[in-house]
């Protein structure tokens, strides 16, 4: 049988998820196996989404100080997300919470769910990652303090989603779950799949630069001040939080994307590398293990654009950093 290509889309974490999958299977399989992935992302929603009270996140919040018995696959998120916490000396902290509600980011931006009621921790504090206790099939929070999954929630279900499709025999692939994007193989008819980058400063369109995807196993994450950008009560925030002020970062970077071998690592890498700012953010990155970065500037009439790594380009820019 030939190969062919099957994509599905709908609305999940927030915002528009898109399944592609490449295979000879029958068209009853792959309908099979899309349910199958479908029901993993909503099921992971519900259960580490802090705009939902019964999510087990938020039973583990408001049990601030106690023992709370948790999954298993969120004992793994847990530890992933503290594990990030260290590798980037602080710069991720699911502790963040607190501070990212006080700058104003309390409800979902889904439209239609922004009425949803949901836990308010605003007046908690932030501490670092390792208080946070991971036991066998418990976990602990100190009391006052809340944590969320946000910064890093997407790029672990996107890596859990090339698993389960690698699992079945599905070996081409490309997810993208809003900012990150997961991909392995080719398309159907044998080209490396390729990733256009968004212009920072034309949010509908994307720039003349290219991401060339290698047939292993690799993710794009994108992360940026304007995805989660509001002004309340007279006062602008974005949703990306500096651990240091506890406030929206103050950066030069609007839109930062980053590639590596999994998108648990580039998720997290994409958003700090928006807290460090330009000139510090490669020198980040790199030793974490990103594999390329691309950087735009928050001017949009003298925007910059930094990068190293290979690029396939539809028009010329150096290569290396600069």
């Amino acid at each position: 049988m030939r190969l062919r290509s099957y994509s599905q889309v709908n609305l999940a974490l927030g915002s528009d998820v898109t399944l592609m999958l490449v295979s000879d299977k029958s068209v009853d399989e792959m309908d099979r196996i899309f349910s199958g992935l479908w029901h993993y992302i909503y099921k992971f929603e519900r259960s580490f989404s802090r705009f939902i009270p019964a999510s087990e996140l938020s039973r583990l919040n408001r049990a601030a100080g106690l023992r709370t018995q948790i999954s298993p696959e969120f004992r793994e998120l847990l530890i992933a997300a503290k594990d990030m916490s260290v590798k980037t000396g602080g710069l991720y902290n699911p502790f963040i919470l607190p501070a990212l509600q006080s700058a104003g980011y309390k409800r979902s931006a889904v439209p239609g769910y922004e009425n949803d009621p949901t836990d308010d921790y605003s007046r908690r504090h932030v501490v670092l990652s390792d208080q946070l206790q991971i036991g066998d099939d418990w976990a602990q929070i100190p009391t006052d303090t809340a944590i969320d999954m946000g910064g890093c929630g997407k790029g672990y279900l996107a890596d859990k989603l090339g698993y389960m499709a690698l699992s079945v025999g599905i070996t081409r692939y490309r997810f993208s779950l809003g900012g990150d994007i997961a991909t392995a193989g080719t398309d159907e008819v044998g080209h490396n799949w390729l990733i256009g980058i968004q212009d920072a400063n034309n949010l509908a369109g994307e720039l003349s630069t290219t991401i060339e995807c290698p047939i292993e196993p690799f993710a794009v994450a994108t992360s940026g001040t304007f995805r989660r950008q509001h002004h309340i009560a007279d006062k602008d925030w974005h949703h990306i939080i500096d651990p240091v002020t506890f406030k929206p970062a103050v950066t030069d970077v609007r839109l930062a994307t980053v590639c590596a071998e999994t998108a648990l690592l580039a998720d997290v890498m994409a958003s700090c590398a928006v807290i460090v700012g330009a000139d510090k953010a490669a020198g980040l990155v790199k030793p974490l293990g990103a594999r390329s970065m691309f950087i735009q500037g928050m001017n949009s009439n003298k925007s910059f654009e930094k990068s190293f790594g290979r690029f396939i380009m539809r028009e010329s820019i150096s290569e290396g950093l600069r």
